[in-house]
């Protein structure tokens, strides 16, 4: 019990979410965040029945089922790295009394508590709200309703499961720190673009679902919308509902399985690596980039970033929720879905420029804001180094990154059949966005990354309501027009260049100031001077 409850509580002890203060704060937080969006839909509801139309009816249903599901991935894929033991369990337990079954025990009990209780946190004023709302028969409603999301959030927590513990079974430690990423990147996605397919086509599901269902029967969430309408509905239910109700039950008895079978011998492979002592020996491609900057605190600084984000799977998911949300968005605003299938929409193509870079230099930003290096910190402060030269080489990582990206796109636009005239045009704002995402979201910085202590109050919620859900989208619409513009008068692509060149100048001037806030600083115990060992 005290192992279990050892492993429990690591899955909330997170500097990412708690760099000060008891877990039970944390466990609140965490729990009222995903609880709300059910308690919100519920009460928007209540107005809508008991006049909504069948199909209105099964919308509804369908939300929930989909935010099960893509909430449920969502808490798997942010624990990633918690999801199975890591290196530092296997080598401070394994000298301590305990048999590896034990621990494997104790691991999968605390694993399966903290998804369950998510899961019933996640749907518990869904799972009541709606068929008390929807004022038809209350315990029919209740058990169709609460298997369904059940079922659609488990399934979701057991695929994420499942492909770690295939990669880990698989792949070696070195090629695992490298798939993990994408892996986490493409999950992240797909899930977004769950939602927004609800959001766009949520309204529309009785010709989505007419028969033959076609695409359809490859959507997850709508396996366990046709387990909700069976349950409810009996032989009575529509006619997709029972073929995918067969393969959500079937998907989840897949997933549960390779779980079951995986789970066991990634454990036994982890722990032979942690007492091995596999090597962890990773490239050092950033610092070779990085030789091309002249300042040295630069270049250390541009090495450091690239090293640590390698290294800490922590910033790889924060990194892989910016990046797989923005990559579900631009996939939304570039395929639409016609009667023929799934078609490239050429106005949604302009999107997908500004929409990758904003959420990758924007995840950028967050990354580096999480204090879970701040022991690091303390070389670059006893070498007496400049500061303001170790921020310019963090923006100068950050700029590289972009630009990576920047070609990413320019060769898949290239590759959807994009002529030369609108791809020089993505290519010049491109750049320019490149510039002024990194100005704008990286200019105030004036120290290391990863060595920053959160501070009380210094996170103003709304003002990233504002930028997320005001700011975003009127940008984008306006980088959509201008290059449509641009596409007209390539002579303009000038004034872009000259603009952006004024800007990014004029920031430069003033970006000036200390180095470091010495307030910011008060309270904080770990200085360099002990360098943790007192």
């Amino acid at each position: 019990m005290v192992l279990t409850r050892h492993f429990f509580r690591r899955f909330f002890d997170n500097d990412t979410v708690r760099p000060e203060g008891d877990t039970l704060t944390t466990v609140v937080r965490a729990l009222a965040a995903v609880s709300m969006p059910g308690m919100v839909a519920a009460f928007w509801l209540q107005n809508q029945y008991p006049g909504r139309s069948a199909w209105g009816s099964i919308s509804d249903q369908y939300f929930f089922v989909v935010y099960s599901f893509v909430a449920m991935g969502g808490v798997a894929i942010f624990e990633w790295e918690m999801l199975f033991p890591d290196r530092m369990d296997f080598l401070i337990l394994s000298p301590l009394p305990l048999g590896p079954w034990r621990m494997l025990g104790a691991k999968a009990a605390a694993l399966a508590g903290f998804l369950m209780l998510f899961l019933v946190s996640g749907n518990v004023f869904g799972g009541f709200g709606l068929p008390l709302v929807s004022k038809g028969d209350l315990g029919r409603q209740l058990v169709a309703h609460w298997v369904a999301v059940l079922l659609a959030g488990g399934f979701a927590a057991l695929l994420v499961l499942a492909l770690g513990g295939v990669l880990l079974c698989v792949l070696g430690g070195r090629w695992f720190r490298v798939v993990s990423p994408a892996m986490q990147l493409v999950s992240v996605a797909a899930l977004a673009l769950s939602m927004v397919h609800y959001v766009r086509y949520g309204g529309s599901l009785q010709r989505t679902l007419a028969e033959p269902l076609g695409w359809s029967r490859w959507m997850p969430p709508f396996w366990f919308l046709g387990v909700y309408e069976c349950l409810l509905h009996g032989d009575a239910a529509p006619g997709f509902a029972r073929e995918l109700a067969g393969y959500g039950v079937h998907a989840t008895e897949i997933a549960a399985a390779v779980v079951l079978v995986t789970y066991p011998l990634a454990w036994a492979r982890m722990r032979r690596r942690a007492i091995e002592g596999a090597s962890l020996r990773r490239g050092a491609g950033g610092i070779k980039v990085g030789r091309f900057l002249e300042a040295p605190a630069e270049r250390a600084a541009f090495g450091f970033v690239g090293q640590t984000i390698s290294r800490e799977n922590r910033y790889q998911a924060y990194l892989a929720i910016y990046g797989g949300v923005g990559l579900a968005l631009a996939i939304a605003c570039a395929v639409g879905i016609g009667p023929g299938g799934l078609v490239l929409d050429d106005e949604g193509l302009h999107a997908v420029m500004p929409l990758v870079l904003f959420w990758a230099i924007a995840g950028l930003r967050t990354a580096f804001g999480l204090p879970l290096n701040l022991t690091a910190g303390w070389i670059f402060r006893v070498t007496g180094v400049d500061l303001n030269a170790c921020a310019a080489g963090t923006r100068s990582w950050v700029l590289a990154t972009a630009l990576g990206c920047w070609g990413g796109v320019l060769a898949l636009l290239a590759l959807a059949g994009w002529d030369w005239r609108r791809l020089l045009v993505q290519a010049v704002v491109g750049a320019s966005l490149c510039v002024l995402l990194t100005d704008g979201f990286h200019s105030s910085d004036k120290r290391v990354p990863f060595n920053r202590p959160r501070l009380p109050g210094r996170t103003n919620l709304p003002m990233m309501l504002t930028l997320y859900v005001g700011v975003l989208p009127v940008g984008v619409y306006g980088a959509i027009a201008v290059e449509v513009q641009l596409e007209q008068h390539l002579w303009r692509l000038a004034t872009i260049a000259l603009g952006t060149a004024l800007i990014h100048a004029g920031v430069s001037q003033l970006r000036s100031g200390p180095a470091e806030v010495e307030e910011e600083m008060e309270g904080y115990e770990d200085e360099f001077q002990i360098l943790g060992l007192s």
